[in-house]
This record gives C-alpha cells, sequence and structure tokens, in this order.
C-alpha cells in the first residue's frame, strides 16, 4: 500500500508537501531476443538497474505497460508518467510538404477530428480506470505527439472527471485552431534549450510547474549535457525534472560474430526501402541493457549528495534526497590523490537532511604545491533490493590544490642537422628523425634504430563523427578528413635549445581554398624529445572543428597505456561527471568503447601525461595545458566508413591522437546544438606538445 498526495502548488510540483524533481528516463518494451514482449524478469531487470544508477522515475512512452510493470514500481519505488496509447505522428506531412497541414501544427488534425474523439477518450479511459490504484503513478500523459484539439480537451475533462487525485500532463499542445489547453497541470516540452527554459520563468502570466518529458537524446556517444540540464533543474522550483529519452536501444539480431557477440542491425539491414537508419539506437544501454557511458554519467548527475570546498577549507555535503536523511542510506569514505597516486585515505562520518545540507572537516586535506583532488565515495548502508551493502552510489571529486603551468624542460647537449633539398635530418641521442619537406611532416623517427613510424606524424583536425555531430556534412566539404598539406619554406637550424625546424603550412583539398593556415615549430632537445608548437588561423568557412591534435600510428604492439587525467571510461569536455581525475592503466583494446555504429569513442580529456609501451619502449605525451587523448586500434576513417561495429577492421598499428582541444558531443542528434563553451575557439586556436621516447 502507498499513501501519498501530489498537487502542483504556486507552480511548484509536490509530493506528500515537498517538492520533487523527476530524475526521469523513458521506456519502451523493447528486447533484442524477445521483441515488445516483457518478461517479469525483464521488467525487473530494467527497474533495478534504473534504481543502481540512481533514476527515481519513469515515463511510459507511449502506451499503458503490462499491469505487472507498475506493481514492480510500487514495489522498488519509481514515480510512473503513465502514459496512453496515443500517437499520431503521420498526419504532419503530406507527399512531404508541410503547407497542406499548416506545418508542423498539423500534427493536430486527429486531436481536432469529432471522428477520433471516442476512439481517443476509449484509450484514456481505459489506463486510468486499469492504473488508478497504482501509488506509482503521479501524471496521467494524454499521449505522444498527437497535437492539442477539442478531442484533447475533452480526454483530459475524462481524466479528471474519473481521478482528481494526480496530475494531467501532455506535451504536444500544437494546435490548429484556440481550443484552451489550461485543463493541463504542467507545462510539458521535448529537448527545450536553456534561453527557452528561463523564457518559461519569465513569463508572468505562465503559473504551472514545467517539466521536459523528454531531454539529452541519448544517441551514440552521448548525452553530453547532462550536467548543464541538472543545473537548470535546481535553478528554480517550478522546474520539476526530466526524462531522459531513452533507457534502451532498439534492434534485432542479425547473427553472431566468431568469439559470439551479437551483431545488431537497424534501420536498413532487413531489405526495407523506408527507414530512420540508426535513430533506433538512441539510448543509454545497449539493447542487452549493458550500460552504455552515458548511463554512468547519468548516474553521477542524478548522485544524491554533491559536495563543494568552502573557503576556509572545510567540505559541504548537499543532499539532492526529498524525504530521507542522506547519512541514514550512505557511508562515505574519501581518497587523497596527486599525480603519483592515491596518497590518503579516510572515513566520513555524516548526517544532513533532506534537501539539507552539512558540514564536513578531513584533516590532511591540504596539499600545496602540486595537483591534487579528494574524492568522497558513497556507498550503500544497507541492503535493498537493488543493491547491496557496500554498492558505490556515485562519488564526488573536488580539487585541493591547481597544477603549477608545466614549462617544458630545457636540455643541454648537442644535436646534428642534416638539411637536405628534400628532407630534413636529425639525430639526438639515440633518437634520429626525418623530416620530409615534400610531406611537410616527420616521416621517420627512429630510436636505438628501432622505426617508430607506421605512417608520417601528421595534424590531426577531424574525427568519427559521433551521432550527434548533425554538421558532419560541413566537415567533409571542407575535407578535415582527407586534406592536401602544402608548406610555404621550412627553415631548420641548430640552436641552443636543439635543432628547430620551422614552416608555415597551409590545409585543404587539392583544388580548394584552405581551410586552415599553421604556423609550425619543432624543437628537438639534445635527449631526443620532439616540442611541438602551432598555430592555425581557420577559414571562416569552417563554423565547428571537432578536434585540433597530432596523430602518431605507432607499432601495434604498443599497448600498454598508462595516463594522468579523466577515466577509467571515455571522457570530454562536456561528458566527464562518470570519470575521475587519476592515474589510470589500460590495454589499448579496453580503451575502445563499442558503439553499434561506429564512431569517435574512448577519448580522455583532462590530462596531463599519458604513455604508451610495447614493454621495451615507451612514448610519452606531455603539454603546458592539459590535453585530450585518444589511443586505438582503428582509425577514425575506419570508425567513420563502417555502419556496425562488428564490420570493423584493425589497421595494424596503435592510433595514437593527441589533442589541445577536442569539441564536447553534445545531445544534437535530437536537440539542441553543442554549447559554446564546449566547441573549439575560432578562427584562431593554438596548442603545446611534447613527446618524449625512452
Amino acid at each position: 500500500m502507498g499513501i501519498r498526495k501530489v498537487t502542483a502548488e504556486n507552480g511548484v510540483l509536490k509530493i506528500n508537501g515537498r517538492h520533487v524533481t523527476f530524475k526521469g528516463v523513458n521506456r519502451h518494451d523493447s528486447y533484442p531476443d524477445t521483441g515488445y514482449y516483457a518478461s517479469v524478469g525483464q521488467m525487473k531487470r530494467d527497474i533495478e538497474l534504473m534504481k543502481r544508477h540512481n533514476i527515481n522515475a519513469v515515463r511510459t512512452s507511449h502506451y499503458p505497460n503490462s499491469p505487472l510493470f507498475y506493481q514492480l514500481c510500487d514495489e522498488y519505488g519509481l514515480y510512473v508518467i503513465d502514459e496512453a496509447d496515443l500517437e499520431s505522428h503521420g498526419c504532419v506531412e503530406v507527399y512531404n510538404d508541410l503547407k497542406w497541414t499548416r506545418g508542423y501544427n498539423g500534427i493536430a488534425l486527429l486531436a481536432c477530428d469529432e471522428r477520433f474523439r471516442s476512439a481517443i477518450s476509449d484509450r484514456e479511459e481505459s489506463l486510468v480506470k486499469r492504473d488508478i490504484n497504482r501509488p506509482c503513478v503521479v501524471f496521467w500523459s494524454l499521449g505522444n505527439e498527437s497535437g492539442y484539439g477539442s478531442n484533447m480537451l475533452a480526454a483530459a475533462e475524462l481524466v479528471k472527471s474519473l481521478d482528481d487525485m494526480r496530475l494531467v500532463h501532455y506535451e504536444s499542445t500544437h494546435r490548429l485552431d484556440d481550443t484552451p489547453t489550461d485543463i493541463l497541470d504542467v507545462v510539458s516540452g521535448m529537448y527545450w534549450e536553456f534561453k527557452e527554459m528561463r523564457g518559461f520563468l519569465e513569463n508572468k502570466e505562465e503559473h504551472r510547474p514545467f517539466v521536459l518529458c523528454e531531454y539529452c537524446h541519448a544517441m551514440g556517444n552521448g548525452p553530453g549535457d547532462l550536467e548543464d540540464y541538472h543545473n537548470m533543474f535546481y535553478s528554480s522550483e517550478r522546474f520539476c525534472g526530466g526524462f531522459v529519452w531513452e533507457w534502451s536501444d532498439h534492434s534485432c539480431i542479425l547473427g553472431h560474430t566468431p568469439d559470439g557477440k551479437p551483431e545488431y542491425g537497424y534501420g536498413g539491414d532487413f531489405g526495407e526501402r523506408h527507414n530512420d537508419g540508426n535513430f533506433c539506437m538512441d539510448a543509454l544501454t545497449y539493447p542487452d541493457r549493458t550500460p552504455h557511458t552515458g548511463l554512468l554519467e547519468l548516474k553521477q548527475v542524478y548522485r544524491p549528495v554533491r559536495v563543494c570546498r568552502l573557503e576556509d577549507g572545510d567540505f559541504e555535503f548537499r543532499s539532492f534526497l526529498e524525504f530521507t536523511d542522506a547519512g541514514d542510506m550512505l557511508e562515505c569514505r574519501y581518497e587523497i590523490t596527486t599525480e603519483d597516486g592515491v596518497v590518503s585515505t579516510g572515513a566520513v562520518e555524516f548526517s544532513v537532511e533532506p534537501m539539507g545540507v552539512t558540514r564536513v572537516t578531513v584533516p590532511g586535506a591540504e596539499i600545496n604545491g602540486r595537483e591534487a583532488y579528494i574524492r568522497f565515495i558513497f556507498t550503500a548502508k544497507k541492503k535493498t533490493l537493488f543493491w547491496e551493502p557496500g554498492y558505490e552510489v556515485c562519488f564526488d571529486q573536488v580539487k585541493l590544490c591547481e597544477a603549477p603551468r608545466a614549462e617544458l624542460p630545457k636540455v643541454s647537449g648537442h644535436v646534428e642537422v642534416s638539411d637536405e633539398p628534400l628532407e630534413v635530418g636529425v639525430t639526438a641521442g639515440a633518437v634520429k628523425y626525418v623530416f620530409s619537406k615534400r610531406k611537410s611532416a616527420f616521416t621517420s623517427i627512429c630510436v636505438n634504430g628501432r622505426e617508430l613510424l607506421d605512417r608520417p606524424l601528421e595534424f590531426n583536425f577531424f574525427r568519427a563523427p559521433v551521432d550527434n555531430d548533425v554538421m558532419k556534412g560541413d566537415w567533409y566539404r571542407a575535407h578535415l578528413n582527407d586534406f592536401t598539406v602544402r608548406n610555404y619554406g621550412v627553415c631548420a637550424e641548430e640552436t641552443e635549445a636543439g635543432a628547430e625546424i620551422t614552416l608555415r603550412q597551409s590545409f585543404g583539398w587539392s583544388i580548394h581554398q584552405p581551410f586552415a593556415y599553421m604556423d609550425v615549430r619543432y624543437v628537438i632537445s639534445p635527449d631526443g624529445a620532439l616540442s611541438i608548437s602551432c598555430s592555425a588561423d581557420m577559414s571562416n568557412k569552417v563554423e565547428f572543428l571537432p578536434r585540433f591534435g597530432v596523430r602518431m600510428f605507432l607499432p601495434e604492439k604498443f599497448r600498454l597505456v598508462e595516463y594522468y587525467g579523466y577515466g577509467p571510461y571515455e571522457s570530454y569536455a562536456d561528458k566527464h561527471q562518470a570519470s575521475c581525475v587519476g592515474r589510470f592503466t589500460a590495454d589499448i583494446a579496453e580503451l575502445h568503447e563499442d558503439y553499434i555504429r561506429p564512431q569517435e569513442n574512448g577519448s580522455h580529456c583532462g590530462c596531463r601525461f599519458m604513455t604508451i609501451s610495447d614493454g621495451k619502449s615507451t612514448v610519452r605525451f606531455t603539454a603546458p595545458e592539459s590535453f585530450s587523448f585518444n589511443a586505438s586500434q582503428y582509425t577514425q576513417e575506419e570508425l567513420a566508413s563502417k555502419r556496425h561495429n562488428f564490420e570493423l577492421e584493425k589497421c595494424g598499428s596503435s592510433v595514437v591522437c593527441v589533442d589541445g582541444r577536442m569539441a564536447g558531443v553534445g545531445s544534437n542528434a535530437c536537440g539542441p546544438a553543442l554549447a559554446e563553451e564546449y566547441r573549439l575557439p575560432l578562427p584562431k586556436i593554438s596548442a603545446e606538445y611534447r613527446i618524449e621516447f625512452r
């Protein structure tokens, strides 16, 4: 039995008198082996996985679920938006000409046609009468994307006559007439930009709560704006949270690879002429419910406790639990880390009332002169239906001390420089370089007589488009992926710093205006290290640059990767909440995130150093500022060209991309454009790198 009261008071959603924020997901009945059929075991697994990732609400998009699903939500504790089986997407377009139906408002054709009123009302009545005794249901949703008109007004009136103890929700208020919408208890939106949400708060005529019934389209490598939406939700009590689109990728299994992995198919794989490609792969989990890194990101964004450091050095724990003391539910320990690893650990006793704050003191949290972080790890105190004691519910990491700017070291000694008509040769200790003037690149780096370059060292502007890179057509038109390099004179000389090679070069298609001009300075120090300084002027035709860095092809035996930065999961400027700053090691194969449609994956941002080794030789990358890197057995061209992960072929090299900047991933496949703060600053951009060989 559940007893609760749902109200909207002065524009604020309240349950049992307390403001509640939905940390929700949209869920379809969809499984690769059983299709639309959901067994009790499958439903339980979904709900347990949601609860283990700090999700507190689910929208039954876009139809009523099995009655057993609601019983499980009651038992496990999930708020539910219960949605009627109503959708009329197909009314928007007639022969792909929106003028016939007055633009997108044409979606309301059925909503204002009286011939469909009884059918619509029948579905609403069936929904309410069946689920009226389920405490988990807090909103009745009239349907999805069916427009608004007199039929929907009648449906809302019917729902309220049957049950006046819950709120009525409906997002699709596109209209062909002036049918009033004030009967709806909440204002609902999909994929709203922040300026639209701020505009809602500024509307003095609107007094209802606001919910995003769909946001952060989780397609492929993403979403990247979860944290920003969280901050917006908690900027005003008028916002009652949102529901990420969506829970699980939709797919059927085409077959299996030789090692037994499923080969998932999507639109176009079944001989059908009309399809939406991989737009059905838009979720937080793979079809078999293996979490994407996006779900791990969501778990951290939805964390029940957040930590910040106060000016006096103490820490503030802020609870986002609405009804429970966080100290009754969680235990806390901490670890202090530097570039050398964990240097201190301990436990923290705390108590913090619902939506409250408390002050915590940690002895030994003062570290000066080097970059240091403290990570608070919150684990479950008690066994529940969905976790065991000790399960890591969340963590929060706070920087204790800023890193001083890493100055590239100066090394004394002698280098030999040979400046020939077509190439420059440099010998520095055990390292020998060959720079091709024709290719404007280092074509050979030999260490102790061993060649380390499988291909020339090159500058890199392209990434295999993630599903949210809707501007990728511009990249191909500019030929970021297959440019020609020209130089305008190479100067090589021996200086106090070592051998110095400077040049100006351009990048572009052979018959097009270059998309970039770059001034480059290479310095090879007597110890054999290579320092690269580059400054580029980008063409005004390039409005969005995915990355700015260098790419090195090493022999495939270079597999062991170590780095200090955001890990262990892939991380980007707008997607790193699931990761923490630390020192990590991995085999190069472990860094690959195996998205069903191949795309950019496995990068790590905020790095201070990265090394890759074959057990005998090591290549080390550093930079004055933090950088992003990617180490992979696949080229970005291979990832961009294949439709399925099981089609990928390894290139025979270990490919290392080191980026001064890498753009965020966002959620633009069905959402707002990537925020400016996560884009590369254009038109001028620069970076420095240092590569050492040991």
